[in-house]
C-alpha cells in the first residue's frame, strides 16, 4: 500500500492513549483540515513527542498517509507554541474547550479551510494573551458559522425587509438566521432572542472586520449575555447536537 509524506502546520484538538505507549491525536491543519493520526511511542518518547502533543499545541507536523486509510502516521512534531497560558487558566481553558468541541462537530476529515485554521489560531492566541474568554467565544462562533455558510444577517428585518434602524427594536430569529423588527415580532413563529441595537452593531463588526482588527471590539456584559446564548442555540440547530462544554461556559454568564 503506497503512502504520501506531508508537512503542515497543525493545532491539537484531541488526544487519547492507545495501548501502553501510543497516542491517537486529532489535529486541525492549515492545509488539509481535520486529520486524525497515531503517534507511535508518544507516551515513552523522550525527544520526538515529549510535551508536544498537549491539547491546543501549535505545531509543525510531519506525517505519512497511506492510500485508502483515514488514520495517518505521525512522524515528527516541532512545537511553535504550547499555549500553556490556556491550560493554566481555568476560564481560558473552558473557552478553548468550547471552541475545540464546536470545531470537532463542525468539520469533517480531510477538508481543509485556511479561514477556519486562521480563526482557530486567532482564538487560541487571543486566549493566551488573556483577552476576554467570553468575547473570544462569541466572535469565534459567529465567524465560524459564517465560514461554514451559516452567516447570520444583521442588516435588515428578514420578514418585512426594512433596513436595520438604530431607532427600532429587534430580535434574532433562529430559523431565519436574521433580525425581526418589533412590528413583525408577533407575526413569526420560532425561537426569538432580543438584541439591543448596540449588540447588533457589535455583531456586524465582528463579522465584517479583519481578524487583525477584532481586538479593537469591546463587548459589554449585556452584549455578551445577549450574543453568546443566541449563538449557542443557533449552533445546536445547525449541528443537531448538544454542545456539552456549553454548561461550563454558561456558568460564566451568571
Amino acid at each position: 500500500m503506497s503512502s504520501i509524506s506531508r508537512e503542515t502546520t497543525a493545532i491539537v484538538l484531541n488526544s487519547r492513549d492507545h495501548g501502553e505507549s501510543d497516542k491517537i491525536i486529532t489535529f486541525y491543519t492549515r492545509d488539509f483540515g481535520k486529520i486524525t493520526g497515531i503517534a507511535k511511542g508518544a507516551n515513552k518518547s523522550k525527544k520526538r513527542f515529549l510535551n508536544k502533543l498537549e491539547l491546543f499545541s501549535h505545531l509543525a507536523l510531519s506525517y505519512q498517509q497511506k492510500t485508502h486509510s483515514s488514520l495517518v502516521f505521525v512522524i515528527e512534531a516541532e512545537l511553535h507554541s504550547s499555549f500553556i497560558e490556556i491550560r493554566s487558566n481555568i476560564e481560558s481553558y473552558v473557552a478553548a474547550t468550547l471552541i475545540r468541541e464546536v470545531l470537532l462537530l463542525a468539520t469533517v476529515e480531510g477538508e481543509g479551510d485556511l479561514k477556519v485554521f486562521n480563526l482557530l489560531h486567532w482564538a487560541l492566541q487571543s486566549l493566551a494573551d488573556q483577552r476576554s474568554d467570553l468575547e473570544i467565544c462569541t466572535v469565534f462562533l459567529l465567524r465560524l458559522f459564517d465560514t461554514l455558510g451559516y452567516r447570520p444577517d444583521f442588516s435588515h428585518c428578514c420578514r418585512c425587509g426594512n433596513t436595520f434602524d438604530v431607532a427600532e427594536q429587534y430580535s434574532f430569529l433562529q430559523v431565519g438566521a436574521g433580525l425581526v423588527c418589533s412590528r413583525c415580532k408577533e407575526k413569526v413563529e420560532g425561537t426569538l432572542r432580543d438584541l439591543s441595537t448596540g449588540t447588533i452593531r457589535l455583531l456586524h463588526s465582528a463579522l465584517t472586520d479583519p481578524l487583525d482588527r477584532l481586538h479593537r471590539l469591546k463587548f459589554s456584559r449585556q452584549a455578551i449575555r445577549q450574543s453568546l446564548p443566541m449563538l449557542h442555540s443557533y449552533g445546536r440547530s445547525i449541528f443537531q447536537r448538544d454542545i456539552h462544554s456549553w454548561k461550563a461556559v454558561k456558568k460564566r454568564l451568571a
